[in-house]
């Protein structure tokens, strides 16, 4: 993955953020009740409504519903790349401690070993 440190600690921030939001209570009321469920079933019945058949009624209610996927994915974005970016760098951290490690292969047996540094 190309990013910055600072690309890859926004990216952290904004994960951690978008999870610390999902566990609070005035998210739970306010999004996945009200903005999530209530008003991503209510927005379907009104495109039927006989009284929203107006065409720029029908193009508001569509867009407030791909608003709703729009918003939804943004934020498994930010969980999905945030997990990237961790996995990421732990994966390089390996790398690094590895890089540093002496090994030697004993003649007879043929198994690997680390030698100590010097």
């Amino acid at each position: 993955m190309n990013m910055t440190m600072d690309q890859a600690q926004n990216a952290l921030d904004l994960r951690d953020a978008v999870l610390e939001l999902f566990e609070d209570a005035k998210y739970k009321k306010v999004f996945e009740e009200g903005y999530f469920k209530a008003e991503a079933m209510r927005l379907p019945l009104a495109l039927v409504d006989n009284e929203m058949q107006d065409e720029v009624e029908q193009r508001i209610i569509q867009e407030k519903i791909r608003a709703i996927g729009h918003l939804h994915v943004y934020m498994n974005s930010a969980i999905s790349l945030g997990n990237q970016v961790q996995a990421s760098l732990e994966a390089e951290e390996r790398e690094k401690v590895n890089a540093n490690k002496q090994f030697e292969v004993d003649e007879i047996t043929g198994e690997t070993y680390e030698v100590e540094g010097e």
